[in-house]
């Protein structure tokens, strides 16, 4: 039963890219956040998996890396990118204009409110985008930093061989 356990436990790791160079494995959860913040929501796990395949990610990394933005990080990031998005545009979207709930289900509600949604979602693309890049960015150090820390951990302890230099 050890074994098992032992050989799952490999399986995982080797699945997770912890034989990676650790500037792949960080570059791979970079581009999963970056693609997860950015404004293509709906296709972003598409766009996320074709540009790991394109540049040999790990994909299960850029995978979770996109899982940034769920349904419980959504209402907070959302308010900060619209924030972020009307400082930067100059764009001005009062909040009075949202319409109501039920109003939603119509069609002339949206053609009603399209020039406001349409101030909206260049706020919130704006915001959004600055968001996707330093969070890329951030990432990338961030997890490079931390994969180098416990990798020397390790080595030190005698569980695991040298971290394998970036290629």
């Amino acid at each position: 039963m050890k074994q098992l356990i032992a050989a799952a436990r490999a399986r995982l790791a080797h699945t997770m890219g912890a034989d990676e160079p650790t500037g792949r494995l960080a570059a791979a959860w970079a581009l999963g956040v970056g693609i997860g913040l950015s404004p293509v929501l709906g296709v972003h796990t598409l766009i996320a998996l074709g540009l790991a395949f394109l540049f040999r990610l790990n994909k299960v990394d850029v995978l979770l890396g996109t899982l940034v933005i769920n349904p419980w990080t959504f209402p907070v990031y959302f308010p900060f990118a619209l924030v972020l998005g009307r400082w930067i545009t100059g764009v001005r979207v009062h909040r009075a204009a949202l319409p109501p709930i039920e109003a939603l289900l119509r069609p002339d509600t949206w053609r009603e409110h399209a020039p406001w949604l349409r101030r909206m979602l260049i706020a919130w693309g704006a915001g959004s985008t600055i968001l996707a890049c330093v969070g890329g960015l951030v990432t990338y150090g961030l997890v490079r930093q931390l994969l180098e820390r416990h990798r020397r951990r390790l080595a030190a302890s005698g569980r695991r061989p040298t971290p394998t230099p970036d290629a």
